[in-house]
């Protein structure tokens, strides 16, 4: 009876363990990430009781856990890809329905801005139809500015997101640090039985940290598990868990990274995270946002250059050359910001670096960096983040500026102590978007005409045709000047075959150009080109004459003669050869020029030098002549030797017919230029002379010395210059209306105003404009005091000019004064060099100081700035004329230039802009559709992998419902082996009765 009760009792306790197991699994049918449990009974050892094993019962073996490692880490990986593409695509989503939105994106701004310009294209005279140009460019601006706002913004959302997620992570991690601990203790408790639930919920917090990011989980010791992330980055570690935060980026403050910390160590582990919603979203930053900026930025970059410098080469309304169109991408400001130097530098923090944008249609979208390996302080290496390919190893010159230039921009390192380990992200295009502006703001400065008109002679015997020229440079010296070129040019044929460039600011006296243009081919029959082109020459240009600090005093014969000189210092003058191919440089034996050398002598010595050709020309500007007012003797003018102002009989040989006879009183400058160009000796030596009334300018075209000389009363005399003016550049706040000769200013409002001038062989110099003048006089006086306060160093007088577009400039002229009965004045003036060197040639100067050519000389292209075409048949006596366009407010020819950028291969030299911006739109649409394939993909995965650990840990409710049946007859069963076994019991009592 004893057995047979134990028997019904452990079969009533365990088949009771197993209701309640199958209960618990019931009501957790719902609970998300519980695992159902499963009763495994064992029986009771057997007695041997009368010859036979007896069965002793049942008893409860375990309660398992119906668990797959391999379907949860499924599940894990699954989730963890899942989140990943959902928050790729999701915040792709935004960008993309941003730009292609016809409301935001760009192609409308760009088809608006170029309909308009070319509405006023085509009909230029309108002010009206220029202002819509404005107000387009200006809506074209405002979408920049919009798109690249919402970018930014994002930017600040997912900065945020990271910062949320990486806190989430951390908790997480301490939760699964602690149930570490306590599933630990509660196995060693239960002599190796793990809690359930413990299990379940430690996988849950497992499957949520996977949302956030990949996860590595490696099991330990039977019962703790280990955590890992990114590149084996320990999360959890048994009961110690590290903490995953976000920062500052390193070399990027707009952005946060993430760093983990374990200890005291921090590392940034931004580039190694994946997976899950940390690594969607750095995903969508690296995929979209990033090309998207930069992409954004390039467009930006390149319509500001390529407009700025095709609008630069009109004039506008006004006839006044075109301003930049847009802002200046190159604006100091700027190109500081594209400069971002890693927090982790070095101290001090006194680096300097810039990038300028050379080209902006060779810019990619990617960023760069610049980074200082070591083993010195010098070298340095490039690299393009987008491929990580190195582009160059360089190192430092060791004198600062140092350049370098890549993929279509121009790194400076301008000053500071740079360390090896010194890192740097460059983003040449990154927040352009953001920053293009305009420039120009009224209708009168859209610049659609050229600042050429070419005309052909009325008595041309030939057909030859000239087209209308194609300008390409305005900062040449025959653009150079507001409002002229200078000089004008005609194109004379010689013969059929051959014709002369001259120099036509004396329509009635051409002279030929300095360098000369003579001799030049012409083919018939064909389109010629007529101007040089620029084929890697460079041309240097001496300073000038040099001004005596007063001129030289002749005495009354029988006084010795006395010579004045030029006033040229002996030079030091070096020409070298650099082979392209292999680096050497040769150095030609230096040229010494004699003291008061001519300019003349100088070139002749020079053209005998490998590579050189060299020119000379002298002019002389005369200004101001004056009479003495009591009148004692004649006014006696003489250049070279010869008099100008002598009265001569009818069989004079001095000059040819035609000649001005009559000498006029006062003398005036018209009568000294007829005198001079009719005289046959100055025809003989290239001597000519042009006068405008105020202003006398004397050339020797193959740069001989030109002596003056005067006698007279004292007061009788006249101002000599070089010819050579020097421009004031602006370094303060600009004024509010332009400055002008013929009105005053008041500089005592806003301010500070300030300039700057440069003087060959002095320096740089500045003034400051203050106070307040009345009148344009009292201005330019005004000026005149400050320049000559300013520390530059000149002889006579300044002459101080203000051009139509309020640029100021001076030149010294000295003067020049009769010395009555006793004598005369002299004074000798210089030529000035121009020396064209072939291409790979250079040249220097050795000091010490000379008045020639600069220290270190400058060279410039050699080119006109503008060509011009003739076709056809010439005769000789043919001429055409090249000529400034003073009258273009009809003239559109820039503005179809302009206009037809819209379709011109800008980008990478085989995409325009809207087809640029239409590829940025189509990568960020693929990016976005890819992400949401992949998403769709994903989600199906997730669900069947969840739906596999559903069926194998799930609770299914039928099989639990009829285990609980199962269950219940057992107990029940088991209920009445004891109710037998009382039976048992009873009638054995009753039977001792």
């Amino acid at each position: 009876m004893g057995d047979i009760l134990s028997v019904g009792i452990s079969g009533l306790k365990a088949h009771q363990a197993a209701l309640t197991i199958t209960g618990n699994n019931i009501t957790n049918a719902g609970t998300e990430g519980y695992s159902r449990q499963e009763v495994s009974f064992g029986e009771n050892d057997s007695q041997f009781s009368a010859g036979v094993w007896v069965g002793s019962g049942v008893n409860v073996d375990s309660v398992r856990r119906v668990y797959d490692q391999f379907l949860t880490e499924q599940v894990r990986l699954d989730t963890s890809t899942f989140n990943e593409f959902n928050a790729l695509a999701v915040n792709a989503s935004q960008i993309d329905s941003l730009l292609a939105d016809a409301g935001t994106g760009l192609q409308p701004g760009l088809e608006n801005l170029f309909g308009a310009l070319q509405s006023s294209v085509d009909d230029p005279s309108s002010l009206a139809a220029r202002e819509v140009v404005i107000s387009e460019a200006n809506s074209l601006i405002d979408r920049f500015t919009t798109i690249s706002d919402r970018l930014n913004a994002q930017n600040d959302i997912i900065n945020g997101q990271m910062e949320v997620i990486a806190g989430e992570i951390t908790t997480i991690a301490e939760a699964i640090a602690e149930l570490n601990e306590q599933i630990s203790f509660a196995t060693a408790s239960a002599q190796g039985n793990e809690p359930s639930e413990m299990l379940d919920q430690r996988d849950r917090l497992l499957k949520q940290l996977s949302e956030y990011v990949e996860v590595n989980v490696v099991e330990q010791d039977g019962s703790s598990i280990n955590v890992f992330i990114g590149n084996g980055q320990s999360l959890v570690i048994g009961n110690d868990f590290n903490e995953v935060f976000t920062d500052i980026g390193a070399n990027d403050p707009s952005r946060v990274d993430i760093y983990f910390r374990k200890g005291n160590s921090v590392q940034n582990v931004t580039r190694e995270i994946t997976g899950g919603q940390l690594g969607g979203i750095l995903d969508f930053r690296e995929q979209v946002l990033d090309p998207t900026m930069n992409g954004l930025g390039r467009i930006a970059l390149t319509i500001a250059q390529t407009m700025n410098d095709q609008h630069k080469l009109g004039i506008d309304y006004d006839g006044l050359k075109g301003e930049n169109f847009f802002e200046d991408i190159n604006d100091p400001l700027k190109t500081y910001e594209r400069v971002l130097g890693d927090r982790n530098n070095a101290q001090p923090n006194d680096r300097i670096m810039s990038v300028h944008i050379i080209d902006a249609g060779e810019l990619t979208t990617s960023d760069y960096e610049v980074e200082f390996p070591g083993p010195d302080d010098f070298t340095y290496r490039i690299k393009r983040l987008s491929d990580n390919k190195i582009l160059e190893t360089n190192s430092l010159s060791g004198g600062f500026p140092d350049s370098i230039e890549v993929d279509g921009f121009e790194i400076r390192f301008e000053s500071g102590s740079f360390q090896k380990g010194d890192n740097f992200l460059l983003t040449p295009t990154r927040n352009e978007a953001a920053k293009i502006d305009m420039n120009i703001t009224r209708a009168e400065q859209l610049a659609l005409a050229s600042p050429i008109v070419t005309d052909a002679a009325i008595g041309n015997r030939g057909s030859g045709e000239i087209t209308q020229g194609e300008v390409y440079d305005t900062n040449t010296t025959y653009l150079m000047n507001e409002g002229e070129l200078d000089p004008p040019l005609i194109i004379r044929f010689t013969s059929p075959t051959t014709y002369d460039v001259l120099d036509n600011t004396d329509p009635g006296n051409p002279i030929p150009l300095f360098p000369p243009l003579m001799n030049q081919t012409f083919v018939p029959g064909i389109s010629n080109s007529m101007l040089p082109a620029d084929e890697g020459k460079t041309a240097f240009t001496s300073f000038g004459g040099v001004l005596p600090t007063k001129p030289t005093y002749q005495a009354a014969s029988p006084a010795a003669i006395v010579d004045s000189v030029n006033g040229f210092f002996p030079e030091r003058i070096g020409i070298s050869y650099t082979n392209p191919t292999t680096g050497k440089v040769t150095t030609q034996p230096t040229l010494i020029t004699s003291i008061n050398a001519s300019a003349k002598e100088i070139a002749q010595a020079l053209s005998k030098r490998d590579g050189v050709e060299a020119s000379a020309r002298t002019t002389v500007e005369i200004t101001g002549i004056t009479n003495d007012p009591n009148p004692f003797q004649d006014m006696v003018i003489s250049v070279n030797g010869i008099v100008l102002t002598d009265t001569l009989g009818p069989n004079q040989t001095k000059y040819s017919s035609g000649y001005p006879e009559e000498v006029p009183d006062p003398i005036t400058l018209d009568f000294l230029a007829e005198r001079i160009n009719a005289n046959i000796d100055f025809q003989d030596q290239g001597l000519v002379a042009r006068s405008d009334g105020a202003k006398l300018t004397i050339i020797s075209l193959d740069g001989e010395d030109v002596n003056l000389e005067i006698t007279g009363d004292v007061g009788d005399g006249f101002s000599v210059g070089n010819g050579e003016y020097t421009d004031l550049r602006e370094t303060g706040n600009a004024t509010f209306t332009a400055l002008s000769e013929y009105e005053g200013y008041d500089f005592s409002e806003g301010g500070p105003y300030t300039y700057e001038f440069d003087v060959p062989g002095q320096g740089t110099f500045s003034i400051e404009m203050t106070g307040t003048y009345a009148t344009g006089d009292e201005l330019l006086d005004g000026i005149r005091t400050e320049l000559e306060n300013s520390g530059y160093v000149f002889s006579g007088n300044l002459d101080v000019g203000i051009n139509e577009r309020g640029k100021i400039s001076f030149t010294p002229r000295l003067e020049m004064n009769a010395t009555g009965i006793n004598g005369s004045s002299k004074l000798t003036m210089g030529g000035q060099l121009k020396v064209v060197l072939d291409e790979n040639y250079s040249l220097s100067i050795a000091p010490p100081g000379n008045n020639l050519f600069d220290t270190d000389p400058v060279g410039e292209p050699v080119h006109f700035g503008f060509d011009v075409n003739v076709s056809g048949l010439a005769q000789a006596g043919d001429e055409f004329t090249i000529e400034f366009n003073t009258d273009g407010t009809s003239d559109s020819r820039n503005g179809s230039s302009m206009a037809a950028l819209q379709t011109e291969d800008s980008i990478s030299g085989n995409t325009s802009y809207t087809e640029a911006y239409a590829r940025l739109v189509e990568v960020v649409g693929s990016v976005t559709s890819r992400s949401q394939i992949n998403r769709d993909s994903a989600e199906v995965l997730l669900r069947n992998s969840q739906n596999a650990v559903d069926s194998n840990s799930g609770v299914n409710l039928d099989e639990e419902a009829a285990a609980l049946i199962k269950y219940e007859l057992a107990y029940n069963a088991s209920a009445q082996v004891i109710q037998v076994a009382r039976q048992i019991f009873d009638t054995l009592i009753s039977t001792f009765r």
